[in-house]
C-alpha cells in the first residue's frame, strides 16, 4: 500500500470544504473536534465502527471519542490532545511567597499578591475558550446535545468569578498589556500567570527562554472542569479505498504511533496506555494530563459556532458592565443562539 501525503497551507477548513465540494478530498484527513458536528451532519465522513476493534477503542480517552460520535457511531479516532493549565513565573511566585493555587479562593489571593511593581497577577483573555472551564467548575453545562444549557446560576457563577479577577484589578487582557496573546504577556514578564495549553511549551522556549516557568492544573471550583482540544483522523465517505484508509487511521492512532507522540512531548497521546509514557518523560507536564478530570472537548454540538459567538459577546458585555451580572449576560446569549 502506498500512501501519499498532502500538505494544506492557509485556512485548512476552507481548503477542505472546497476539496469536499469538488469530491477531491483525501481518503484520510484531519478533523478538528470543533468542526466535527458540521462535517458529520453533512454526511461527508464515513462511520468507522465496522472497521474498529471496540475493545481497542476502550484504550482511548472516552471524552475524546465522544467528540467524534453521532447517534452512537464513531466518525474519527483522536490522535492526541491538549488541556488547559496555569503557566506561571516561578521567580515571581517565590519572591511573593505564593504557592500553586488549587482553589478559586487561592487563585484570587495569588493574583492579588502578585499584582505589584507594574506586574499583574494574570493575563486573562475575554475568550470563551478560556472562561468555559470556570463555568464547568461551578457545576454549569454549556450544552445538552444540540440544546443550550449554559444559562444557569451555576454557569453564571463561573463566568462572574473569571471576570471578577479583571474587574478587581488583579488581571488584565493581553491587549491592555500591549501584547498579542497570553503567551506574550508571560514571556515578557508582564504577568505572573496565564491559562493556556501545551502549545505554550515550544512558544516559551523561543519567546521567553529566560523565564523560569512552572505548570499547575486549573484550580478546582465546586468541581473539576477543563476543556480538551483535539484532532482526529477521519475517512472520506467518498473514499474508493475504505478498507485501506481504515488501516491507515488505525496505524496512525495505534500504540506504536502514539508512543512517538508521547516521546515528542508536543501533545498528550489520546490513548490512556500511553499517557504514563508522556508523564514519565515529562513529569513537569503532568498537570496537563491531570486536566482531563472533568474535561469536555472543545465542541458543543451542532450549534458550536453560534454558542461560542454568543458566549464571547456575553463575556464582553459583563466585562464592560453592559449587563448587571453573569446570569443576565448568559440569558441574552441563550436568546442569541435561538433558545
Amino acid at each position: 500500500m502506498k500512501i501519499e501525503k498532502q500538505v494544506i497551507t492557509g485556512d485548512y477548513n476552507q481548503a477542505m470544504q472546497a476539496k469536499i465540494a469538488s469530491k477531491t478530498e483525501p481518503d484520510v484527513y484531519y478533523l478538528d473536534v470543533f468542526q466535527a458536528p458540521a462535517y458529520i451532519s453533512k454526511g461527508v465522513v464515513e462511520p468507522l465502527d465496522s472497521y474498529l476493534d471496540m475493545e481497542d477503542v476502550k484504550d482511548f480517552e472516552e471524552f475524546l471519542i465522544e467528540g467524534f460520535k453521532k447517534d452512537g457511531q464513531i466518525y474519527g479516532l483522536p490522535k492526541d490532545f491538549n488541556s488547559l493549565a496555569i503557566f506561571y513565573n516561578k521567580d515571581m511566585f517565590e519572591k511573593a511567597g505564593v504557592k500553586e493555587p488549587t482553589t478559586w479562593a487561592e487563585l484570587e489571593e495569588a493574583a492579588k499578591k502578585l499584582t505589584k511593581d507594574g506586574v499583574y497577577g494574570m493575563s486573562l483573555s475575554a475568550d470563551a475558550a478560556r472562561f468555559i472551564p470556570f463555568m464547568l467548575q461551578a457545576g454549569g453545562k454549556i450544552n445538552e446535545g444540540d440544546a443550550v444549557a449554559f444559562n444557569t446560576a451555576e454557569a453564571a457563577k463561573g463566568l462572574d468569578f473569571y471576570f471578577s479577577l479583571i474587574k478587581k484589578g488583579y488581571a488584565k487582557q493581553p491587549k491592555d498589556l500591549g501584547e498579542g496573546w497570553n503567551g506574550d504577556a508571560l514571556a515578557h514578564k508582564k504577568v505572573a500567570m496565564v491559562i493556556e495549553g501545551g502549545w505554550m511549551i515550544p512558544f516559551m522556549k523561543d519567546a521567553g527562554p529566560d523565564v523560569k516557568y512552572g505548570i499547575t492544573k486549573l484550580p478546582k471550583g465546586d468541581k473539576e472542569g477543563n476543556l480538551a482540544f483535539t484532532v482526529a483522523y477521519a475517512m472520506s465517505v467518498n473514499s474508493k479505498h475504505k478498507k485501506e484508509a481504515a488501516e491507515v487511521i488505525k496505524f496512525l492512532t495505534g500504540k506504536e504511533a502514539l508512543k512517538m507522540v508521547a516521546e515528542s512531548g508536543l501533545a498528550i497521546p489520546s490513548r490512556k496506555s500511553m499517557e504514563q509514557l508522556y508523564t514519565e518523560k515529562y513529569p513537569e507536564r503532568t498537570p496537563l494530563v491531570e486536566g482531563t478530570k472533568g474535561a469536555q472537548v472543545f465542541q458543543f454540538g451542532a450549534n458550536t459556532t453560534k454558542i461560542m459567538d454568543a458566549l464571547n459577546k456575553a463575556g464582553e458585555k459583563l466585562l464592560f458592565n453592559k449587563v448587571n451580572d453573569g446570569k443576565a449576560a448568559l440569558d441574552e446569549a441563550a436568546k442569541e443562539v435561538g433558545q
